[in-house]
């Protein structure tokens, strides 16, 4: 990664008024545009509802460390379907897929570094 990617990231960034906020628990990145949020913020806002982050929403950039923490845990989601009943069995095998189709959309469609500088 070239030294000057963080100044140029933080110019490019800087010039919409865009923060951007980790959200580990999502395992995602909000670059906030209050426009955008699906996750309803209240009118003026400054920061997402971090506890209510949505898929399909324009403001979320993942990284390839989150595709990466996405299918780990759909690894686990799947070692604890393994052991549970069949109807809880049966949802979190939904959600495991669900993780690894999210990181393999990152996959196709991310962006390297070098793109942005």
């Amino acid at each position: 990664m070239p030294r000057t990617f963080a100044k140029k990231a933080s110019t490019f960034l800087a010039r919409d008024g865009i923060v951007l906020y980790d959200n580990p628990a999502a395992f995602l990145i909000c670059a906030f545009k209050h426009d955008n949020a699906l996750c309803e913020p209240d009118p003026g806002a400054t920061a997402p509802r971090q506890y209510d982050c949505r898929p399909g929403c324009g403001n979320t950039v993942r990284t390839d460390s989150h595709a990466r923490l996405l299918r780990e845990r759909a690894n686990e989601l799947d070692q604890l379907a393994s052991r549970a009943p069949d109807p809880v069995s049966k949802r979190l095998r939904v959600n495991a897929n669900r993780l690894r189709e999210t990181a393999d959309i990152h996959d196709a469609t991310a962006h390297p570094t070098e793109a942005l500088t």
